[in-house]
């Protein structure tokens, strides 16, 4: 993938995280506002399945560059493994294995890069999810408070 592509991806990943910030932010303030708990109460749920279903994507995107990086580094492998010359002669371009396995790892940073931010997006998401369902889990202490507050 080129400079530019994985700039792109940086900056979407960026995006995201500001969208969801942004949202979690807005939705915090409204636990302070009784009324606006009934309108936080129909989006929440929406956001969540939002928010899982985003996870999921990157889990699937996550497989396929997980699963080409892993054709991409035996390919290599095969090509820089020992190489037989002659009859009975071997010539070897590395002389073990750790030296193939440098030369792979460095032909693939690009690739590896990609799937550690694919990684840490997720990773993002799935502490994004457990934020909202701490904030479900805020609204009905919230509504308490006030019932409490009512002498209910």
């Amino acid at each position: 993938m080129e400079q530019n592509n994985i700039e792109t991806l940086e900056s979407k990943f960026d995006e995201r995280r500001a969208y969801w910030v942004s949202w979690t932010e807005e939705m915090t303030k409204c636990l302070k506002d009784v009324v606006k708990i009934v309108d936080l109460q129909s989006e929440i749920y929406t956001r969540r399945q939002e928010a899982v279903e985003n996870y999921h994507t990157l889990a699937n995107i996550l497989a396929k560059q997980t699963k080409a990086y892993k054709e991409r580094y035996a390919a290599i492998y095969n090509e820089l493994r020992p190489m037989k010359t002659a009859p009975g002669a071997t010539t070897f371009m590395y002389t073990t294995e750790g030296t193939i396995r440098d030369q792979i790892e460095s032909r693939l940073s690009q690739d590896k890069y990609i799937i550690d931010l694919i990684e840490s997006q997720m990773n993002y998401m799935d502490n994004t999810i457990k934020t909202i369902d701490g904030i479900i889990y805020a609204i009905g202490s919230r509504i308490k408070i006030e019932e409490m507050k009512l002498g209910r």
